[in-house]
Parts: C-alpha cells; sequence; structure tokens
C-alpha cells in the first residue's frame, strides 16, 4: 500500500492532510485518511470518498 499527500485544506484555522491510500499502481486512492498537519496525528481514516472541508468539520465534531 502507497500513502501519498495529495490536498492539504484549512479549516477553522487548522490545516489537515488529506492522504491518498493506493494499492500497487492504481491511480485511484483506495481510501482517504485525515491527518493533522500540525501535530501530525491522524484525525480520520479509511474514508471512501474525499472529504470536503463541510464533511472534515461534521467527522471531527
Amino acid at each position: 500500500m502507497n500513502t501519498r499527500t495529495i490536498a492539504i485544506l484549512a479549516i477553522d484555522g487548522e490545516n489537515y492532510e488529506v492522504d491518498g491510500c493506493y494499492q500497487g499502481k492504481q491511480r485511484k486512492a483506495q481510501w482517504y485518511n485525515v491527518v493533522k498537519s500540525s501535530d501530525r496525528s491522524v484525525q480520520v481514516e479509511h474514508l471512501d470518498e474525499f472529504p470536503t472541508h463541510d464533511k472534515i468539520r461534521e467527522l471531527l465534531n
């Protein structure tokens, strides 16, 4: 499994990285993880779809 940061989203004063998890040479991510940039803590794992700003807010609250 390969993981790549594919976006950095600024939400409510914090930056979150969205990492795509890819199997082999696939071009579409199998799932997405959301990582808080300031301390590298994983906030949400194994999302089936790329998360929107609103979705991340909903998941964190």
